[in-house]
């Protein structure tokens, strides 16, 4: 099997974008990355001699919520890289996709997809989808083979995107099946001017190029011994399908982590950007809110360039969020419950009775919860039956989340306490990372640890750190010890006292 060409790894390039780009520049910059294409920001904060225009051998970026990175990389790179963010980030979390963006497979047209285009088998245990306008008129029928390269591996349609258009990407040029010649549209002027011609003289028959930003750092020899290098790449990987059976992978490409960051990953990130430029605290948890948190703390880390406290800072920023941003009593919330595989389970609503803020200036989130009759709440051994509902117990920055249930005489069914990562709250929801493990006390009064065999086998798999393994354990046998030793009755006692809250409302809303 193929790999994808690179002219050496010695030193890993990389690139970053997004709302981390300062704290993750340190970091790789200070492990001996080379930093390339970096923003101008970048460049004036790390005192960059230059703009290295390099292709990267790492490509971060943001996901889409904000909480977290994509990493794409050399599958060389891939121990590596592990140990920089585990060794950095205590609660991190990692998850890998499946496949691989630039990888081809000799794949089987299998169905037509419901959206158009065709369902591609590409292993007996994978699929990928094509679409119709990928084929440019060229025609195929079910069951024939046809040779794809995966250009998405995140698509709309939950599986990778597909093109027959294999390309073969080198560091400064990527060949492609057609005869042109393209030109990144960085380069300007006389540069694309010259590439042009150069693309003309170089190309193979039957093939293009396109130049890719790096191409303007090199000279005329680089750039002649890698289209050789390419050529050479492109028969062996030619050969490779030729003789390569269908349903089989012919050219590894670039693997892709998704990387979450929950809060003590966050409050990491803030300490790091803080020994480059001026950061508030609670930075990186602010910039996931969006635009409006987002304008706030960019002015505020302005007034903190000028010498102001940085603790009085942070504290009003803190303080603006909560009173702005924060669920409020009598709201309506979602408690975002997200396994370390990435699955979103999603509890709830929840309303919000009562909110207390506590010493450290951290919120408690008193919530109830209503239940339909049917099936039975796992791990606490009692059935589900009408009139059932559960308060719950959240606290900003808690490694726990407390919920007990009652029945509708208001006897206690069972408490369970899930172990996270410290929680985080966000408008209109709460959100942590389920680590797996639980401390129950069961119908008949039982308490019982349930699940450490899950979060081994995170461990194992290279989802999680030591540092988080041992973490949930620990907070494992402390929450155990809280339950016995007087725990219970305190979450009674905040159950009642949530009981009448609810029971006072009800009773306001019938005579109003």
């Amino acid at each position: 099997m193929m790999s994808i060409y690179t002219r050496s790894l010695d030193p890993p390039r990389v690139r970053i974008r997004g709302i981390y780009s300062t704290a993750l520049t340190k970091i790789f910059n200070d492990v001996g990355f080379k930093i390339v294409q970096p923003s101008d920001e970048i460049v004036q904060r790390f005192n960059f001699e230059n703009k290295f225009i390099e292709s990267p051998h790492v490509d971060i970026w943001d996901t889409d919520d904000k909480r977290g990175i994509f990493v794409e990389f050399f599958p060389q790179l891939k121990e590596r890289l592990h140990k920089l963010f585990f060794d950095n980030f205590s609660d991190v979390i990692i998850r890998q996709e499946k496949f691989q963006t630039g990888s081809v497979y000799k794949g089987v047209l299998y169905r037509p997809a419901p959206w158009g285009g065709y369902i591609v088998k590409l292993t007996p245990n994978s699929e990928g989808y094509l679409p119709l306008n990928d084929l440019e008129g060229r025609k195929f029928s079910i069951g024939d083979t046809v040779v794809v390269e995966v250009k998405e591996v995140r698509s709309e349609y939950k599986i990778p995107l597909l093109s027959t258009k294999i390309s073969v990407p080198g560091d400064y040029a990527v060949l492609i099946p057609e005869e042109t010649v393209k030109i990144s549209h960085r380069i300007k002027g006389d540069m694309r001017i010259k590439l042009l011609e150069i693309g003309e003289i170089l190309r193979p028959e039957g093939w293009g190029i396109i130049w890719r930003t790096s191409s303007m750092s090199a000279t005329l020899d680089e750039l002649k011994e890698e289209i050789e290098a390419l050529k050479e790449e492109t028969n062996k990987l030619m050969a490779l399908i030729e003789q390569a059976p269908a349903l089989t992978k012919i050219r590894t490409g670039l693997e892709i982590f998704n990387i979450e960051f929950p809060k003590l990953s966050k409050d990491r990130l803030d300490e790091i950007r803080g020994e480059v430029v001026p950061t508030v605290k609670g930075h990186h948890w602010f910039k996931s809110f969006g635009n409006s948190v987002t304008e706030i703390v960019d002015f505020t880390e302005k007034i903190l360039a000028k010498e102001i406290d940085i603790n009085t800072l942070s504290k009003s920023v803190y303080t603006y969020v909560k009173e702005k941003k924060f669920p409020k009593r009598g709201e309506k919330i979602k408690i975002k419950h997200i396994k370390i595989s990435g699955k979103e389970i999603v509890l709830g609503p929840a309303k919000v009775v009562d909110i207390k803020e506590e010493e450290n200036g951290e919120l408690t989130f008193l919530m109830f919860r209503r239940f339909k009759p049917g099936g039975f709440y796992d791990g606490i051994d009692a059935q589900k039956e009408a009139g059932d509902y559960g308060v719950t117990i959240a606290s900003s920055g808690d490694s726990k989340l407390v919920t007990a249930y009652f029945d509708v005489e208001d006897r206690m069914k069972g408490i369970y306490v899930n172990i996270n990562t410290p929680i985080e709250v966000y408008r209109g929801e709460i959100r942590y990372i389920d680590l797996e493990v639980d401390v129950v006390v069961d119908y008949n009064g039982n308490i019982k640890v349930l699940d450490t065999q899950k979060l081994s086998s995170f461990l194992e798999n290279g989802n999680i750190s030591n540092e988080l393994y041992d973490f949930a354990m620990k907070k494992t046998d402390e929450y155990r010890r809280w339950l016995s030793e007087g725990g219970l009755n305190e979450v009674k006692d905040i159950c009642k006292e949530v009981k009448d809250k609810v029971l006072e409302e009800e009773e306001e809303i019938i005579e109003s």
